[in-house]
């Protein structure tokens, strides 16, 4: 079904705004390798021709959609997080109820990991998100919210390991509760930061000084 949509009414911010909401749309609706400018156009009802017009290539678009979608994170929550963990926890429940984020995110992880032109922009998003986590476990080891023996940064790469990885899992393994799974590695992941590293011994160093 073809949509009739006159532009003449409509200024290029607002036009690109509608075709990003309607990407974010068709994300929801379709698979990610489903989702192309014909489907953007259709769920966001303007010509495919004004798509590639204002986006003329497709990883531009998803970059954008992304970062608006990301925006979209915990716009609505009425209780606020009581530490980072907590905060990863309530977004993780919200991707349960908005999977077509985490299929994007699925998606542009290939992106990140090429050598395409805009494969450093979504690099940086990741870096930017562990930077995010860093801040905010660096606060709560302040505050004496959390403990660990080990750098912030060290321990917001455990725990956007363990995020990530139960996303991945939620896609493919709908069965899994991941948020009692979340729970589960919560609480082994604090415990490894509580850990004193013990000095390991150099059993060469024994022996010649023996």
């Amino acid at each position: 079904m073809n949509h009739v949509h006159d532009e003449r009414f409509e200024d290029e911010q607002s036009l690109a705004e509608r075709i990003v909401r309607g990407a974010i749309r068709a994300y929801r609706l379709h698979p990610f390798e489903s989702v192309d400018a014909a489907v953007v156009a259709e769920v966001a009802s303007v010509p495919v021709e004004t798509v590639v017009r204002l986006f003329p290539t497709w990883d531009a678009l998803l970059l954008v959609t992304y970062d608006r979608w990301a925006q979209l994170r915990g716009s609505r929550r009425n209780t606020p997080p009581t530490c980072t963990i907590d905060q990863v926890r309530m977004t993780l429940a919200e991707d349960l109820a908005d999977p077509g984020l985490v299929r994007v995110l699925a998606g542009v992880i290939t992106i990140a990991a090429s050598d395409g032109g805009f494969a450093e922009l979504f690099r940086k998003r990741f870096e930017d998100y562990v930077a995010q986590l860093t801040v905010g476990l660096q606060r709560d080891l302040d505050a004496a919210v959390e403990q660990s023996s080990i750098p912030a940064y060290q321990a917001a790469t455990q725990l956007a390991a363990m995020y990530q990885g139960l996303q991945i899992q939620m896609l493919v393994r709908p069965h899994l509760d991941v948020i009692v799974e979340y729970d589960r590695a919560a609480r082994t992941l604090r415990q490894g930061w509580r850990q004193t590293d013990v000095t390991a011994w150099d059993l060469d160093e024994v022996v010649l000084t023996s």
